[in-house]
């Protein structure tokens, strides 16, 4: 029971062991002075409120600061009481959920890691074509800096040539640059990162990283990207992670077609409210009615030598994001995945 200063008037002996507090040292501090600081402004807010007339039940999760320093995740229910002869007082049940949030932050840590060994796999699976894709600028680069030299070394040096020489080199540098960038991103372990990210721009990327071995197996691209005016909230690498994916097992299902079209095309689009539809199709045998809903389900895969969690991460990934990925036929043949990601909340107009 707390005072409508918020200072403690009553806890029960669970309340105490909980907070670590006696109800004697309670009765000397406000709810705001035991609240974890970063949850301080919400309390006072509720407080507030009842100071104003808002006398509705709340609940909500909050932090504590127990008395040894530690920090207590509750679920706080908090109701008026009338008292005879007195002035109301503000009661609060707290229901401990300490043990959940530590069991949830290490599910969600295990996650992580099995999404960036995912992301190692599929990586693992291309490298060849991510050698060709580095040592492509390097090899220009040589060839480049030969010639510009010989331009330069002639009796007359003809300048314009070897600065044409010398501006290949800077680009062929550009492109390795961003190759060996993309690459450590997709490579490196770390918790989610939200920011604004152009979606027609991480596809991109992502073909730099695959384009090679597309071309190595005779798969044309088709590209139809509309999106880029769009950009949406999210973890530039993880999307990269799905789109990645998506194209890794576009690549391998088409390696079933005997002979040509091998087509992969990837699109984005405006989608709704205010996100964007990024769809991945390719000419492969398509997918087995059957298994449209469960490929998506972990360890199950139609792949040879698959482990089956590759698809089961990008719909993670996906719907992290408060978006929806989903597979459907392709016509006149193979398979279409498309994916959501929703917009940037906009700012309500009502302050309230």
């Amino acid at each position: 029971m707390t005072g409508a200063d918020g200072h403690y008037v009553s806890a029960n002996p669970a309340f105490q062991r909980m907070t670590g507090y006696s109800e004697t040292e309670l009765r000397g501090l406000s709810v705001a002075d035991i609240t974890h600081e970063d949850d301080r402004a919400a309390t006072e807010t509720i407080l507030a409120s009842y100071v104003a007339g808002d006398h509705s039940p709340h609940r909500f999760e909050k932090r504590y600061r127990r008395n040894d320093g530690g920090v207590l995740w509750v679920e706080i229910s908090t109701f008026l009481v009338t008292v005879a002869g007195g002035p109301p007082l503000f009661a609060g049940i707290a229901v401990d959920l300490t043990e959940r949030k530590r069991a949830e932050q290490a599910l969600r840590d295990a996650q992580a890691d099995l999404a960036h060994m995912a992301r190692l796999t599929t990586m693992g699976e291309l490298v060849a074509s991510l050698a060709h894709e580095i040592n492509q600028p390097l090899a220009g680069i040589a060839t480049n800096a030969s010639a510009g030299l010989r331009w330069l070394g002639q009796d007359r040096p003809d300048l314009d040539e070897a600065r044409a020489a010398f501006s290949r080199i800077v680009r062929d540098g550009a492109r390795a640059g961003d190759v060996m960038r993309g690459l450590r991103a997709l490579a490196r372990k770390a918790g989610p990162e939200l920011a604004s990210v152009d979606i027609d721009d991480a596809i991109h990327e992502v073909l730099a990283l695959t384009r090679s071995e597309l071309q190595r197996h005779g798969v044309v691209l088709q590209i139809n990207l509309r999106a880029g005016d769009r950009p949406v909230v999210a973890d530039r690498v993880q999307l990269q992670q799905v789109l990645m994916n998506l194209i890794v097992n576009g690549l391998e299902a088409m390696r079933a077609v005997a002979g040509p079209p091998r087509v992969l095309a990837i699109s984005s689009e405006h989608g709704e409210p205010d996100g964007v539809l990024v769809g991945v199709a390719d000419t492969g045998p398509g997918i087995d009615p059957a298994m449209v809903d469960r490929i998506f389900q972990p360890f199950v895969t139609t792949k040879r030598q698959g482990m089956g969690m590759g698809l089961s991460i990008c719909r993670s990934i996906v719907e992290a994001h408060g978006g929806r990925l989903w597979a459907s036929p392709a016509l006149p043949s193979g398979a279409i995945f498309r994916f959501t990601i929703p917009g940037a909340p906009r700012a309500s107009a009502d302050p309230t």
